[in-house]
């Protein structure tokens, strides 16, 4: 028996949506909008407050300016967290990926048992899963994130069989069992 043994071996590429899609994936887990859920609450429950206040003087904005504004700045940060950040998220990710010259390339992974290798003509990465804080698997993609450079490693699961997707499940489950999750966000996203 080896000593690392490989466990699946590929050649992968990513197109702009799907890395789009684990951009935004990952700023909802590690980014800006991390949290967003409790944060825009507290804004709704304020903005709630405000307008149970304005309520109680018959709406009447002239004589609490101060109510209105905050009902105000709450909907908007209610707004933001909810909708502005995630969407932001996405349109970085598509920055990313077209100010890359190496993201829309043909990758070879080679998935061992204790690390990955992802390389092509131009570059060459070794990644151990100690360094991995994250791994999602979408009806998509396999996203791998950590390490310090390319911080979000995405795998298509397009290029992938069936049986190539289910060994690389089962075992991103068994060997990243703290770190691994299977999430269907974006699933109801039109596909092109």
């Amino acid at each position: 028996m080896a000593v690392n043994p490989i466990i699946a071996e590929f050649d992968n590429n990513i197109k702009i949506k799907e890395y789009a899609q684990a951009y935004q994936i990952y700023d909802l887990r590690r980014g800006r909008s991390s949290g967003r859920e409790w944060k825009s609450s507290v804004f709704f429950f304020l903005a709630v407050a405000m307008l149970f206040m304005l309520s109680m003087d018959n709406f009447n904005i002239v004589k609490n300016p101060v109510t209105a504004i905050v009902l105000m700045i709450s909907m908007y940060m209610c707004t933001h967290y909810v909708y502005l950040l995630p969407k932001k998220a996405k349109l970085q990710g598509e920055h990313i990926y077209k100010s890359s010259r190496l993201l829309s390339k043909k990758y070879r992974f080679i998935i061992k048992r204790d690390y990955f290798e992802i390389n092509n003509d131009y570059e060459f990465l070794k990644r151990y899963y100690t360094e991995i804080i994250d791994c999602i698997e979408t009806n998509d993609t396999f996203i791998l994130i950590g390490g310090m450079e390319h911080i979000v490693t995405v795998i298509s699961k397009r290029c992938l069989t069936d049986e190539q997707i289910e060994t690389i499940s089962v075992f991103f489950k068994s060997e990243m069992i703290r770190v691994y999750r299977r999430s269907t966000y974006g699933s109801h996203l039109k596909k092109k």
